[in-house]
């Protein structure tokens, strides 16, 4: 059904509520006869190491190729889709909330990974292949400790998944080099701005709304987020409402008039446009056109 769409808890084979999992895509591939598995959600993160791979990956509407030798970061309610061509080598690392929590493991650690984004673009991250072994290694060290019944196996598990964040962390290229201090500044304000967008997208439009409520200026907003992470403050304003409209769209039955008062528009017509200036379809083409692929 169109209208629905799943959202995955992590829990083990029998169902039991679990903190974290080690798959192999290899398996997970083979049980699945290699059909695609449908748009879906997870409460819960999820990190795909790729050794080897082909197809494509679909996160909230946005496509990226499958290819060797990269990482994607799944942030719990992001709607994606793996489309894989041929049998992949790799990994998959799914953590809840919890598990970072009792692992000390803190927001701020996964926010400075910028590739776990929320909503919006969420691209691969590429590296080498001398730097994908010590990622493989590292998962390989999480396998031996899985399978083994030993105390403080999760807290072994949890200081090898902190281990990964960092080698991703040091491995993304959005982090330049900068005075230690305004960057600090900057990821602060940056990290208050997406928190606030979360809460407020659905009435609170404009760069000057947030600016106010973090008492700073338009300009000084729309430069921090600029030179951090390489998109205007408007651009991830834009994008949140965007891909609630393009969730709420695929998987609902709410009218065109009925979202564009949910999203916070006062006319339906104002809706129809922006949509329309930024997918190039109305939204009414554009859940007809989805529902059809």
């Amino acid at each position: 059904m169109h209208n629905e769409i799943t959202t995955y808890g992590l829990t083990d084979l029998n169902g039991a509520p679990v903190e974290f999992i080690l798959k192999d895509m290899g398996a997970l591939y083979e049980a699945a006869t290699g059909e695609a598995d449908r748009p879906h959600r997870h409460d819960y993160f999820t990190i795909l190491l790729i050794e080897k791979a082909s197809g494509k990956h679909i996160i909230d509407f946005q496509e990226y190729q499958l290819f060797d030798h990269c990482l994607y970061f799944i942030y719990p309610g992001q709607v994606h889709q793996l489309i894989a061509s041929e049998k992949p080598t790799g990994w998959v690392l799914n953590f809840s909330k919890s598990f970072l929590v009792h692992n000390n493991i803190s927001d701020q650690m996964i926010n400075d990974v910028y590739l776990f984004n929320k909503h919006g673009e969420t691209p691969p991250l590429p590296v080498n292949e001398t730097d994908f072994q010590n990622y493989k290694n590292l998962v390989w060290q999480i396998s031996q400790y899985r399978d083994l019944e030993l105390d403080y196996k999760n807290e072994a598990m949890g200081a090898l998944l902190k281990l990964i964040l960092i080698h991703s962390n040091t491995h993304c290229t959005l982090h330049k080099e900068k005075n230690p201090q305004r960057l600090e500044a900057g990821n602060q304000l940056v990290r208050r701005f997406k928190k606030l967008i979360d809460l407020h997208y659905k009435e609170l439009h404009k760069v000057s709304d947030y600016a106010d409520k973090l008492l700073v200026t338009s300009d000084y907003l729309n430069k921090s987020v600029k030179s951090l992470t390489g998109k205007s403050a408007k651009e991830y304003i834009l994008e949140r409402i965007l891909v609630e409209a393009k969730r709420v769209l695929l998987f609902t039955e709410l009218s065109n008039k009925e979202l564009a008062f949910e999203l916070g528009f006062e006319e339906p017509a104002h809706f129809s446009n922006f949509f329309k200036k930024y997918n190039g379809l109305s939204p009414i083409d554009f859940r007809n056109s989805a529902r059809q692929s």
